[in-house]
């Protein structure tokens, strides 16, 4: 059974929707108040840690994996601030000394791959540690840092400057009376600033400040659920994409323009790219924002999720079920589903819903047929009524993390079936709601999590991780 047939069908009852609301288990640590309590919840202490390094030969590359692997499960957040001071740290000094938590920025010099052994591969999750070497500027001297971590992009290159943000596992005595010295450090996945980037959203990004170092990972979970591990940069872009919004539109870089049907096919070709898209929009949804630290990144309490189709042209659409449902998988003709997230809405969209009376509403459906210039971020999946009717699977879509919007409706009368059209397209995210994740957080140490779900529709929020 094709889409179009679904929207017909199942039109009297948009009005009382079920709303799926898929709530996935979020990890957000609380925020380390001594480097001790670092060192207990990763399992290592000063003793381990001596061990760790140079990390020649299968053992000690096996605990330093293991150390990495842990790390990775914290938030950046959480190690910043066990930073004493601004947060910015030093890397000698009479405090230096094994697990102290460091900061190091500079430049690849070198870059080894270190082979986790066969019996941690699957465990951890990591087949391979990148030992890159960078040239840091220490005072008043270059010198050499080595930062043993995991995920490196493939297109970083010699010369490109990174930071990394992670415990010292090896110091040397410094001249004088300064100290010990940082030599290396276990860190989370470097935050990557190419000199020369190839695409044109990561060339702005990184002129925005935003690391690309996270890219290669959002990539690798498309068609996957949102994560906690696509939280940190998810905000990152949003908060670029604002400030994009507020350059001058001559001022810009031009977007390429791009349709649905090639993200649906080649994905990993567009993470993070700068692009333009033709769509229409047809819900608008507003977002809280209640963890503390993103309220504060992103200068509000809220953002926008915009739901759209966009037009697939001749092309069908087929998504595998889960289930063994008769008429096979659902298909998708004509148009697909897009998600698009804003930190503000446009104008011309605030205006509509001032003048509709819906300012302060949740939710909103209003269509308007608009183009978007958005950064890609990746395909995601959620479960919807119309994937229900398949025995269930998850529908996907691309997600969209818009700067700016044109509205492109005709200045003259309503042409004919535009009207009908655009309430075809309400029925369709309507009954195929995209499920925004409910993010929670970890209250303390360990697993436990807490789930927020919103019962009446009038509270229910489509949430991205916090």
């Amino acid at each position: 059974m094709t889409q179009d047939g679904f929207q017909v069908r199942e039109l009297m009852t948009l009005a009382v929707r079920r709303w799926l609301g898929c709530v996935v288990m979020m990890c957000s640590a609380a925020p380390l108040n001594a480097e001790v309590d670092l060192l207990q919840l990763a399992g290592f202490d000063a003793p381990r840690i001596e061990k760790l390094y140079p990390a020649n030969e299968e053992e000690s590359i096996g605990e330093l994996a293991k150390l990495v692997y842990r790390l990775n499960r914290l938030s950046r957040e959480s190690l910043q601030g066990s930073i004493p001071g601004d947060g910015a740290g030093g890397l000698h000094g009479s405090d230096i000394r094994l697990g102290r938590v460091v900061l190091v920025e500079g430049r690849v010099g070198k870059v080894q791959s270190l082979a986790v052994p066969d019996r941690l591969i699957e465990f951890l999750g990591l087949r391979t540690l990148e030992r890159v070497t960078l040239d840091v500027a220490d005072s008043t001297e270059v010198r050499s840092v080595e930062v043993v971590t995991s995920g490196l992009p493939p297109d970083t290159a010699i010369g490109d400057r990174v930071s990394g943000l992670g415990v010292v596992i090896e110091t040397r005595e410094s001249s004088g009376d300064q100290g010990n010295a940082v030599v290396a450090i276990a860190a989370l996945p470097l935050q990557w600033f190419p000199e020369n980037p190839q695409r044109v959203g990561w060339k702005l990004l990184t002129e925005l400040g935003v690391g690309l170092g996270q890219l290669p990972g959002v990539a690798s979970r498309n068609r996957q659920p949102l994560s906690s591990d696509d939280t940190e940069l998810f905000y990152q872009m949003l908060s670029a994409a604002e400030r994009i919004s507020q350059t001058p539109s001559a001022d810009r870089v031009a977007p390429a323009a791009v349709e649905p049907i090639e993200l649906l096919k080649n994905p990993t070709q567009f993470t993070g790219e700068w692009i333009r898209m033709d769509v229409e929009v047809v819900q608008i949804t507003r977002i809280s924002v209640t963890e503390p630290s993103r309220v504060n990144q992103l200068g509000a309490d809220h953002y926008y999720q915009i739901d759209a189709m966009g037009d697939l042209g001749d092309v069908k659409v087929k998504i595998d079920s889960s289930g063994d449902a008769a008429d096979g998988g659902p298909v998708f003709q004509n148009r697909f589903p897009i998600s698009l997230v804003f930190k503000t809405l446009p104008g011309f969209l605030q205006a509509k819903l001032d003048a509709l009376g819906k300012a302060d509403s949740i939710v909103v459906d209003i269509t308007v047929p608009v183009s978007v210039d958005a950064f890609f971020f990746r395909l995601w999946s959620y479960p919807t009524a119309y994937m229900e009717r398949f025995g269930g699977g998850d529908q996907f879509g691309p997600l969209l993390i818009g700067a700016d919007m044109i509205n492109r409706e005709p200045t003259s009368a309503d042409p004919a079936g535009v009207k009908i059209f655009g309430k075809i397209a309400a029925v369709a995210v309507g009954m195929g709601m995209l499920a925004m994740l409910v993010w929670s957080h970890r209250i303390r140490r360990g697993d436990r999590v807490v789930q927020q779900q919103r019962k009446q529709r009038e509270a229910e929020e489509l949430r991205l991780p916090e």
